[in-house]
């Protein structure tokens, strides 16, 4: 019998802040024998930061079948075998599912003789956990 619990859970948060804040002052003054002019300008520019937290725990264990049952497929965390436990030849068969946090169709695997064990293929498994991303941007302007 072969146990595993997965549990895995990804948060990614992404902020993006950029503040944009422009002053631009221009004066003229003109008499009949001085121009003066005079310009200045002032440009500030700030962004920030990606954040991501991954955390996964993974417990397995394991434990002898009874004497003349077939041994549970060694398939991976994506997969659950929890079915295949205490399953005799020739005529064990159980099915295999798609682990939690997993999906996909389930299939059948088949113990004819312990020499070989379980035979079948899959499933296939994909990934259901979630990313979430957040996007900000503000803007500012002054003229």
């Amino acid at each position: 019998v072969t146990s595993v619990t997965t549990t895995s859970t990804t948060v990614t948060a992404t902020s993006l802040t950029s503040t944009t804040t422009s002053t631009i002052t221009a004066s003229s003054t003109t008499d009949t024998s001085t121009t003066t002019s005079s310009a200045s300008s002032t440009t500030s520019s700030t962004s920030t930061s990606v954040t991501s937290v991954t955390s996964t725990t993974t417990t397995t264990s394991t434990t002898t079948p009874p004497p003349g049952a077939c041994y549970p497929p060694a398939l991976g965390n994506d997969k659950d075998t929890a079915d295949c436990s205490a399953k005799f030849p020739p005529d064990g068969s159980c099915t295999v599912s798609c682990a939690d946090g997993y999906s996909g169709d389930p299939v059948i695997y088949y113990c004819y003789d312990l020499d070989q064990g379980f035979q079948g293929t899959g499933p296939d498994c994909t990934s259901t956990t979630t990313t979430t991303s957040v996007t900000s941007v503000t803007t500012t302007s002054t003229t």
